[in-house]
């Protein structure tokens, strides 16, 4: 009998593969060539679920924001209070641990390439409108509703891509300017929440 295909499971796993060659090598290197590499199969079984390189690369971004997503969904689900879950999403979103430094070098790659991609530039909206509606919840959550709620969400959405860049581009997770960058992510986040908190009612 032949052999039953997951296909779902299937592109997952290329999406996977080409994430990871893209966050080590940058965007440069994902041509259907090289991701047929990384995934250890041929060009013709990448055409077969993509249409080509452009539709690969947006689904390739969807995935790596699906897969933050679901991480920081996780994360809240964990947290004992609207203040805890709110935290473990800001934290879930920093370049903190290695599985994380990688999104960021993706989207790093990806933001790079955006400008001469409008395909690129709508899925990144599209996933910076969910991101955003997801803080909008927990920050609503927290503090109620506000009619400078918006405003606040997009602090800490800048919040997070200021510091995330930084750590992202230093050297290493290690090094003393990662360090120094976390704590400063933690202290400036963690009076953002607090002022949260103290306006709540």
């Amino acid at each position: 009998m032949p052999r039953l295909v997951d296909h779902d499971a299937r592109k997952r796993e290329l999406l996977d593969a080409s994430l990871a060659l893209v966050a080590s090598e940058g965007i440069e290197a994902a041509t259907l060539r090289r991701l047929a590499r990384a995934a250890d199969c041929t060009t013709g079984a990448i055409t077969y679920y993509f249409e080509g390189r452009d539709a690969l690369l947006v689904a390739m971004l969807r995935r790596a924001h699906q897969t933050t997503g679901a991480r920081m969904l996780r994360a809240a689900g964990r947290g004992a209070s609207p203040r805890d879950r709110l935290w473990a999403v800001l934290m879930e979103a920093l370049p903190l641990d290695p599985e994380r430094l990688a999104e960021w070098r993706v989207w790093l790659a990806f933001w790079g390439a955006a400008a001469g991609n409008p395909a690129l530039v709508e899925e990144n909206l599209a996933r910076y409108a969910e991101w955003r509606a997801l803080l909008q919840t927990l920050v609503r959550d927290l503090a109620g509703t506000q009619a400078d709620l918006p405003l606040r969400v997009d602090a800490l959405m800048g919040l997070i891509d200021g510091f995330g860049l930084q750590i992202a581009l230093s050297k290493g997770l290690q090094s003393e300017g990662a360090v120094a960058l976390r704590q400063s992510a933690e202290r400036v986040l963690k009076a953002q929440v607090d002022a949260l908190m103290d306006s709540e009612g």
